[in-house]
């Protein structure tokens, strides 16, 4: 099982009429939390998803959404413990 955590940062632009619905079809994707928004439409939205492709899928997802201008991916890292640790080589006085 992989303990590795995906985090990532997008841009949302929104109609300004439209904003509430923006806001509320956001929050209801999964790992979906909105860190900012004002009141010309600018929405700052972070995901937490287990790979890359959820990612991309939320992406895609909000791109979609009525009343969304564009949305764009400003950060990515990923976070947590790797599978294995790795071994220490042969000869290895420490």
């Amino acid at each position: 099982m992989s303990t590795t955590v995906h985090i990532a940062s997008l841009l949302v632009h929104a109609r300004t009429e439209a904003i509430s619905d923006v806001e509320r079809d956001v929050l209801a994707l999964g790992g979906a939390e909105i860190a900012h928004s004002d009141d010309q439409g600018r929405l700052i939205v972070t995901l937490e998803t287990a790979n890359e492709a959820e990612i991309v899928q939320a992406l895609t997802d909000i791109q979609l959404l009525t009343g969304v201008v564009s949305a764009s991916l400003v950060y990515h890292q990923t976070d947590g413990a790797p599978e294995a640790a790795p071994t220490s080589l042969e000869g290895d006085t420490q």
